[in-house]
């Protein structure tokens, strides 16, 4: 098949490296550092497959970590002048096997149908947990503290690995809520995966259909997906034939406390049958940046950055005092960064974990009225019914702030709103009323019609107005209830009228509900982790201190130094955050810190610190 003008413009200005992993003919593992153009390529790829490939009949999948990633990726794809509507299907792994394998296949499989409500939300499963930590005698173990301990063992019993390391009892407990799930005809995210993967396994006709819709299968951060996940794709490609692209990067694999092992995808570069291959370019830091990352990661990997890319610049600041002085030394960073022009959206101020340094540095920007967003803020109910209204909101406030901006602003605003598009918004409605078996009008206009009317009126609603009399009008307009009532997730059933109480109780703005996107004007405040994947002109660290980078374990009821592995792991984090910034880090020490009961802990500055600072030569210390 020929290739658009358009692909082969995007293929010549990839670097010899993506383009082979693009044009490659088989499987691949591509290993991606931080800001080697992943996602770029990753797209390349798609597009290239779904234009040269395959027939228009015949689509591709890809596989994410994230909702917010899996939009991305695709509105990419739609971007690149290859005919992929229809053709693509983008969501998180969960959705994949839910919607793609259990609920498509279901008559196939004597599976029932999900009703209302048999996905079990957080609460449900932890009342599940605790009823069989009840049973085996261990009723003591709170099951809301052991939740990331149970999916660590029902991944190692779905892929049949070693259970030496866990505690007998809760072993017996896993297997006791499995059987319960399956007794009672319901679900939750974890069982989603394994039953989707046992499923791959035991029926040919499956396979079969899933290789004639996706003979190509995409899987990003591959090293974040567990072993549960690595037995989907090794069943897809060895049982059904599945071509597989993998992109990973051992260095950022941060998610060990659910069972994600990046020995994963170094096992699936291993194999004879894909060709393994590396991105050495960062063209996201300056090269200062990725010297100090590297020192801090205890790795050297000789990453460059782009041709002719700025140096960037790599701070240590000490302040005399503790977490006070880091919030208002951090606050101070945001302002000088605002003076040199730097929009607050390109700022991050990157923590660890919660405790009393974030309570710290959120009253400081409080305090000095810096608008911010902090994406560690769980007020707002949780579930895609949720996120679907804040991705409203967050657009409703997008074309607010353009709608009021000045002449040279608006253009500007324009041109970096990252705000979801109509359509976007049309089908994750569209897949909502789907999964709650709701019947959508004939006409293919009805929803995109409605959410315009909603959310790009002639007079935008205020960003700054109260939310709720915007969440009744949104609900009642795209008959929102109709989905909560109906969706097998709990997580969807009261979400709505939790958010109205939030609303009416908190006097929540609509900038309040606009959460889990970009929102310009607000410098982010969030974990090393939610940072993950997202980059910024200028990062702040402060806190790097003993006992909170690296920090100690909860271990039933109580502290422990970590282990060799979960070490390793918050160095990954740290090198996750050093790696967000494009030209401005800036760590900060001190001698110590009050934990929040007022336990002085003075050891000084984060080991992490401490041997970046030893690995970095003479040089480049200076």
């Amino acid at each position: 098949m020929q290739v658009s003008d358009t692909l082969l413009t995007e293929l010549d200005n990839l670097h010899p490296k993506q383009r082979t992993a693009v044009l490659h003919d088989g499987n691949v593992v591509l290993r991606a550092g931080p800001g080697s153009g992943k996602t770029r390529t990753l797209v390349a790829r798609i597009a290239y497959v779904l234009q040269t490939q395959i027939s228009a009949f015949r689509g591709v999948a890809c596989i994410t970590y994230t909702n917010a990633a899996a939009e991305e990726i695709r509105q990419r794809v739609l971007s690149s002048g290859v005919r992929a509507e229809g053709r693509i299907t983008c969501s998180t792994v969960h959705a994949f096997c839910l919607n793609e394998i259990l609920r498509a296949f279901a008559h196939l499989t004597d599976q029932p149908t999900l009703q209302a409500g048999q996905v079990l939300n957080t609460g449900a499963t932890e009342a599940l947990l605790q009823s069989c930590f009840d049973r085996v005698g261990i009723g003591e173990v709170l099951a809301q503290h052991r939740m990331p301990q149970n999916t660590r063992i029902r991944r190692a019993l779905a892929c049949d690995e070693p259970l030496d390391s866990f505690d007998p009892r809760e072993v017996q407990a896993a297997r006791l809520y499995e059987e319960q799930l399956l007794l009672r005809g319901e679900i939750d995210f974890e069982a989603m995966v394994t039953r989707a993967v046992r499923t791959v396994r035991e029926h040919e006709p499956v396979r079969d259909l899933l290789r004639a819709r996706f003979p190509h299968l995409v899987v990003d951060e591959y090293q974040d997906l567990g072993g549960v996940l690595h037995e989907l794709v090794t069943a897809l490609r060895d049982l059904a034939g599945i071509t597989v692209f993998a992109v990973g990067d051992t260095d950022q694999s941060v998610y060990g406390f659910t069972g994600a092992d990046a020995k994963y995808l170094t096992e699936l570069a291993a194999r004879p049958d894909f060709r393994d291959l590396e991105l050495e370019v960062n063209y996201r830091s300056g090269q200062d940046i990725i010297t100090a990352a590297e020192a801090a990661l205890g790795l050297p990997r000789g990453r460059l950055a782009r041709e002719g890319a700025p140096p960037g610049d790599v701070n240590l600041k000490r302040v005399k005092g503790g977490l006070d002085d880091h919030a208002r030394l951090a606050c101070d960073l945001v302002e000088e960064a605002q003076n040199r022009q730097i929009s607050p959206e390109r700022i991050a101020i990157l923590y660890p974990a919660r405790g009393p340094l974030l309570d710290a540095i959120r009253s400081e920007l409080t305090r000095r009225e810096l608008d911010f967003r902090h994406e560690g803020d769980d007020k707002l109910p949780a579930g895609s019914l949720s996120r679907f209204v804040q991705r409203c909101a967050h657009r409703a406030v997008t074309n607010y702030q353009i709608h009021t901006a000045p002449g040279p602003r608006r253009a500007d605003m324009l041109r970096r709103t990252q705000a979801p598009s109509l359509a976007a918004l049309a089908r994750a409605l569209a897949t909502l009323r789907t999964e709650a078996q709701l019947t959508d009008p004939p006409s293919r206009l009805h929803w995109p019609r409605a959410l315009q009317l909603c959310l790009d009126p002639d007079e935008p609603y205020p960003a700054d107005a109260p939310a709720l009399d915007w969440l009744e009008h949104l609900r009642t307009g795209l008959a929102l209830d109709e989905v909560a009532a109906e969706h097998p997730d709990q997580d969807n059933t009261s979400s709505l009228d939790t958010m109205a109480g939030l609303c009416r109780s908190k006097n929540l703005l609509l900038q309040d509900l606009a959460r889990g996107e970009e929102i310009i004007g607000k410098v982010l405040l969030a974990t090393y982790h939610a940072a993950k994947g997202r980059e910024f002109d200028t990062v702040i660290l402060p806190g790097l201190l003993k006992g909170i980078i690296p920090r100690d374990i909860p271990d039933r009821g109580r502290w422990r130094k970590p282990n060799e592995t979960e070490l390793a792991e918050q160095r990954r984090a740290f090198y996750v955050a050093l790696t967000r910034a494009e030209s401005t880090v800036t760590m900060i020490v001190g001698p110590g810190y009050r934990t929040n009961n007022g336990y002085p802990i003075s050891r000084g500055p984060s080991d992490f610190v401490i041997e970046m600072v030893r690995r970095l030569s003479p040089k480049d210390r200076a």
